[in-house]
């Protein structure tokens, strides 16, 4: 189901049976636009009341001064009273953020806020009480990638891990086909793709290295010079 700025996703956990409601948002700028939305989306969320939900996204709202730092930002009282008032209204639950103090970052370095987050509601929090709400370290966005960590449904690591930017080498398409069709693996059909997946991470990591000259390092290095500039920005006075 999806509507203007919305995507909502319901399904069932299988392990558990538990159902679930997620709403993903990209909120207008607009403060009549914002007024419309919350409308919309009050009734949906107590609707779904007895339901395991979360609303997540960029609200591009903050909820007080204290969430918005930094020159020529201007905090407009009535769209932070809009956007308390809809999780009021809803009762969710704002869980805070382990890691930073914002989510939003302009590339002038002083003026950042916090426009993402996750929103729970309170049947979501009685499945899953262990919910941790992290801020992962800054890319190239200047959104901070958001993670809801909860400890009952940790996967472990990824099978496969990639850049997008590896594909756009020469060669790429065919080392990948090449190397599937190689592995020789026998055994029932998930068992078959996670090992075929593992053996293409190992030969992709040789390739990108030896195509890229060690772009992950790079970009991991970026990341890390940036995390330090935004912590500095978070704790800088304007």
């Amino acid at each position: 189901m999806s509507f203007g700025h919305v995507l909502v996703i319901k399904g069932t956990v299988l392990q558990t049976a538990v159902e679930f409601v997620l709403i993903n948002v990209y909120v207008p700028c607009d403060v009549e636009a914002k007024r419309a939305l919350w409308d919309r989306l009050i009734p949906l969320i107590i609707d779904n009341q007895n339901v395991s939900l979360c609303a997540c996204g960029d609200f591009n709202s903050v909820r007080g001064r204290d969430e918005k730092k930094g020159r020529g930002t201007t905090f407009r009282q009535v769209d932070a009273d809009l956007f308390n008032n809809f999780i009021d209204n809803s009762s969710l639950i704002d869980l805070p953020i382990c890691g930073r103090l914002f989510t939003w970052y302009r590339g002038d370095g002083v003026s950042m806020s916090k426009l993402d987050r996750y929103l729970l509601s309170e049947k979501w929090c009685d499945v899953w009480p262990n919910c941790i709400h992290v801020a992962c370290q800054r890319g190239l966005s200047d959104h901070v990638p958001l993670l809801l960590y909860v400890d009952e449904a940790n996967w472990g690591p990824l099978p496969l891990h990639m850049l997008k930017c590896w594909a756009d080498f020469a060669g790429y398409d065919d080392f990948v086909q090449e190397q599937w069709a190689s592995f020789n693996i026998t055994g029932w059909g998930g068992f078959v793709l996670r090992r075929k997946l593992k053996l293409m991470k190992s030969r992709l990591k040789e390739w990108h290295y030896q195509h890229s000259q060690n772009l992950n390092g790079k970009v991991i290095e970026l990341k890390a010079r940036m995390a330090v500039l935004d912590a500095k920005g978070e704790t800088d006075h304007c």
